[in-house]
């Protein structure tokens, strides 16, 4: 199987994993029972839409079409780092993102990392999430250059 069709392989499993456990509370893989019906369906279209627009921009083999698949996968993975891993290490937050959020949605999820002074600690659902990403990002860029 060659890197194409692992980029997409990859890209269809980033879908299904992002849209499943924006959905489906899997408690303590995640906990979404603080969020409305209309929270959890506009960030799982929304984002879900935009992942599926960049596998149909990618499965079409155009460069430039892929490029820009691969431009928002990268946009994805850096949101992604700026939204958990930021505040992990240096104890910021987004304004997108408080504290007060992470307290009420995720304290009580799975996490794999240890304690960083009083900082939030990214669950593992979001790991998961973030490793997809970044695995999806490299096939599909390699793939983009070959």
């Amino acid at each position: 199987m060659g890197y194409y069709n692992i980029a997409i392989v990859l890209q269809i499993l980033l879908f299904f994993y992002f849209e499943v456990t924006t959905l489906l509370n899997l408690f303590p893989w995640n906990d979404l029972s603080k969020y409305t019906r209309k929270e959890k369906f506009t960030e799982a279209i929304t984002n879900g839409l935009f992942i599926l627009l960049c596998i149909g921009l990618f499965a079409t083999k155009v460069k430039w079409l892929m490029a820009i698949s691969v431009m928002f996968y990268l946009i994805f993975l850096i949101m992604q780092i700026l939204t958990w891993w930021m505040p992990y290490c240096t104890g910021i937050h987004l304004k997108q993102f408080p504290k007060s959020l992470y307290e009420s949605h995720f304290k009580d999820t799975i996490k794999w990392l240890p304690p960083m002074k009083d900082h939030i600690i990214p669950d593992a659902q979001h790991n998961v999430l973030q490793l997809l990403s970044m695995i999806t990002l490299i096939a599909s860029s390699i793939s983009l250059f070959m």
